[in-house]
């Protein structure tokens, strides 16, 4: 009853949707990578499985899903009444499953994608999406990945049920692609057009992965890269990381330059033609100037605390997990030492996958 791709589309789907759950909930950030392309092989089941639906053998196509409201309401008063109908391909409910499972996966790559370019300034995305847009989509794919875990756990129960209900093992028949015999055939029969499938695969998919390439490859909206100026880094550099200048608004660089001869209870006073250069810098380059994701949360200060990038809200949110001997100890040493932690701190971008907690070495 189920063909080849039908089943290998199946678990294929298992398998990337598994590992998209995985890094997306459970596994620390920098697995970002891992979890795009997760969501990237299910993009491309999803349209491998839509073109079968249309152009596949009988139990395959879309036209034996039964989906009127009629059917269902049918097949729930025969699980009532214990009548058992056994169909060839999927009952009601298990057509309007397969339905809400692969719009539910669209949305969740949908709102991924948007999110990725966005928020994260990566993929095809990039170039298109505001750090607004992509934020917003952040709890709408969170709680799309929630239902879809919902729904997996459903799909799991009623392929039990039903199961135990029809004496037919499911699970089996999706492996072995057999049914026993005595089932209800599907109303219409179809002759699988695997070639014109192939085309039809092969053709929209190397259009979305040409036009991703070409999109991926575009700089990211409202994100420049910044020619971070010699006497910024050889000046701060000298005493401590030199923070890129979108981790503060221009005001907290302004009233930080101005205030170097008590910079943190030390004299770090420069000449005022060094100190107006790198004002001017750090306030060109400020927060307020670029749309990534690090500038856009730093915005925000502590009102207290105005010039502490390790006193800001989001600083101390994200990093309240780990323990005050992280970095205390080398090579991290200090909280305001980002680089020992963040493979990319100056480009600014401070990517997921850059993240990268060292080891605690002993002196």
């Amino acid at each position: 009853m189920w063909d080849l791709p039908v089943r290998l589309f199946h678990w294929a789907l298992v398998a990337c949707v598994t590992v998209a759950v995985a890094t997306g909930l459970f596994f620390p950030a920098n697995w970002l990578s891992i979890h795009v392309w997760a969501g990237a092989g299910i993009g491309g089941l999803i349209l491998a499985r839509l073109v079968w639906g249309l152009t596949g053998s009988t139990y395959a196509r879309f036209a034996n899903f039964t989906l009127s409201p009629s059917a269902v309401i049918t097949h729930l008063r025969d699980i009532q009444s214990g009548r058992v109908h056994r169909e060839g391909g999927h009952n009601a409910l298990g057509a309007w499953m397969v339905v809400t499972l692969l719009v539910t996966l669209s949305l969740i790559l949908l709102s991924g994608a948007l999110m990725l370019g966005g928020a994260f300034k990566q993929g095809p995305g990039k170039g298109f999406i505001s750090f607004a847009t992509g934020d917003l989509m952040r709890e709408p794919h969170e709680l799309l990945a929630y239902l879809l875990l919902a729904l997996v756990a459903a799909h799991i129960a009623g392929m039990a049920f039903e199961s135990r209900r029809s004496g037919e093992n499911l699970a089996r028949a999706m492996v072995t692609g057999r049914k026993a015999a005595g089932f209800i055939p599907a109303p219409r029969s179809f002759t699988a057009r695997a070639g014109l499938a192939a085309t039809l695969v092969g053709l929209v998919g190397a259009g979305v992965v040409g036009a991703g390439v070409f999109a991926n490859a575009l700089p990211p909206k409202g994100v420049r890269a910044v020619a971070l100026d010699a006497g910024w880094k050889t000046d701060c550099g000298d005493c401590h990381m030199a923070f890129h200048p979108t981790l503060l608004p221009a005001q907290s660089w302004t009233k930080l330059m101005s205030s170097l001869d008590d910079h943190f209870g030390e004299d770090a006073s420069l000449p005022a033609d060094k100190v107006a250069a790198i004002t001017a810098f750090l306030t060109a380059n400020s927060a307020e100037s670029s749309d990534s994701f690090a500038a856009n949360r730093f915005r925000r200060v502590n009102a207290e605390r105005p010039l502490e990038i390790t006193a800001t809200p989001f600083w101390t949110r994200r990093h309240s997990e780990l323990a005050d001997a992280v970095f205390k100890a080398p090579p991290v040493n200090s909280k305001q030492n980002c680089a020992a932690c963040h493979g990319d701190t100056e480009t600014g971008i401070f990517a997921p996958q850059q993240i990268s907690i060292p080891q605690e070495t002993k002196q």
